[in-house]
């Protein structure tokens, strides 16, 4: 069953629920309207009546006929529908009347008014009665044209009401197929989709929930188009950067095995070539592994950490690997972060490493570690060439090399990874070139709340 039939069901479920109470409550009120009618005016028959023989003195009341006979051109009140007047003695004895019942006068009690009194078998009226002196005047009328009032009534309301459910029901299919339609253009563009991810869904004229379904949809159809594009340029781009150590590693093992008696130099060249190019994948593999891990959002186990410690442990060790750069220390007291120590190692060794590739020989690398606020910041500078201008945007994507002639052997993840890092410890990382015309990164990272620290 389609949501258009079902909301279409329920409504009409809701409207046939208020149209029969509101077309009960109608019918009963008029047919209730109906027997106070014919009671107002039976009485005023009755009174007027009365009235009449009270002004015919000194004898009000008029002989009786023989055997109570109603009088002439009388009224059958099996098949009449007008009021019948009729007189009657104190003791209730027929006088006169205006109608008879089988060829008599239906006798009606006193003690009768605005009852209905059967005068005969299937022959129901509806009575008021009036006192005159010696006796009291009865004016009554069939119940059979009430019940033809209330049975046309009953038709009217039934007809109103069908007409009405009818009217809702068109209507309740023709909005809900309405408000529905953009759902049905989105079932079709999401089986479409996988083809031409460009495809959207046409804006919404109304601002509800369709609308803003409408445009929550088109906007997550070009986050993913982006993703879907960022996702080819990685593959391409990890596929370039493994092609050339893979290139490197194939043709010098077909050089070994094409000559077993090459010259010891030319192995030993070989040799190095495969064992730079397979340490250069597997660097690039392992670097690739660390964003597929952050882009699943696995989160390392945090603790309180001391940042300064391992900046001072990183510094002195990148002195002993780069003799040829001077890397300058400054730590002040700054409160513990948040964080997994390895991965803060993996991210000061990335921006240490970075200052460090493009600082010229016998340059400077600054690294400081300060309080700035409520965080803890990370400060690595260098005083070689800086990033070129509008690079600093792109500069922590993906295979992103800002000058080619600076990339030396990196592929292009370092700073990646570091942006993914710092993010995982709910911190920030900008780039900028700073006074000396080199590069400056400066990460800030939340310090660690003090119930946490260990």
């Amino acid at each position: 069953m389609t949501i258009r039939l079902r909301v279409t069901l329920f409504g009409l479920a809701i409207v046939g629920l208020v149209l029969g109470a509101f077309c009960t409550a109608v019918f009963l009120l008029l047919a209730a309207g109906t027997t106070a009618t014919q009671d107002k005016a039976l009485a005023a028959r009755a009174e007027s009546a009365a009235a009449t023989f009270a002004h015919d003195t000194p004898a009000p009341l008029p002989a009786p006929p023989a055997a109570g006979a109603p009088g002439p051109a009388a009224l059958d009140l099996r098949t009449a529908t007008d009021v019948v007047i009729a007189v009657y003695d104190a003791g209730g004895r027929p006088l006169y009347s205006t109608g008879h019942i089988d060829g008599s006068i239906p006798r009606i009690a006193r003690s009768a008014d605005r009852t209905t009194v059967a005068v005969a078998s299937g022959v129901p009226v509806r009575v008021a009665v009036r006192p005159v002196d010696g006796g009291y005047v009865a004016a009554m009328q069939t119940t059979q044209r009430v019940r033809d009032d209330r049975r046309g009534l009953f038709v009217l309301v039934c007809v109103v009401a069908v007409l009405a459910f009818l009217a809702a029901a068109g209507a309740t299919w023709l909005v809900t197929g309405r408000a529905l339609r953009p759902l049905g253009q989105l079932t079709t563009l999401v089986a479409e989709v996988g083809a031409d991810p460009s495809r959207r869904l046409p804006p919404a004229p109304a601002h509800d929930e369709v609308g803003r379904l409408t445009g929550a949809f088109n906007a997550m159809m070009d986050r993913l188009q982006g993703s879907l594009a960022a996702q080819r340029r990685f593959v391409a781009d990890a596929s370039h950067e493994l092609r050339t150590p893979l290139t490197t590693v194939r043709n010098n093992a077909g050089f070994l095995l094409r000559h077993p008696d090459a010259a010891p130099a030319d192995r030993d060249a070989a040799l190095r070539d495969i064992e730079g190019e397979s340490a250069r994948m597997s660097r690039l593999v392992e670097q690739l592994l660390t964003l597929a891990r952050a882009d699943a959002g696995q989160q390392p186990a945090m603790a309180a950490v001391d940042l300064g410690e391992i900046v001072d442990d990183v510094c002195r060790q990148a002195r002993t690997l780069h003799p040829a750069r001077q890397v300058h220390c400054a730590l002040t007291p700054a409160p513990p972060v948040r964080g997994a120590a390895d991965a803060l190692a993996q991210l000061v060794w990335i921006l240490v490493d970075n200052a460090v590739k493009y600082s010229p020989d016998g340059g400077n690398v600054w690294v400081t570690v300060t309080q700035r606020g409520p965080s803890t910041q990370l400060n690595v500078a260098d005083d070689g060439p800086g990033i070129p201008p509008g690079a600093e945007r792109h500069i922590f994507e993906r295979f992103h090399r800002a000058d080619e002639s600076r990339s030396g052997a990196g592929a292009g993840l370092g700073l990646a990874i570091a942006l993914s890092i710092v993010r995982a410890h709910g911190g920030t990382i900008l780039a900028a070139n700073n006074a000396r015309g080199g590069a400056s990164f400066v990460v800030d990272l939340p310090a660690a709340p003090l119930s946490s620290s260990s």
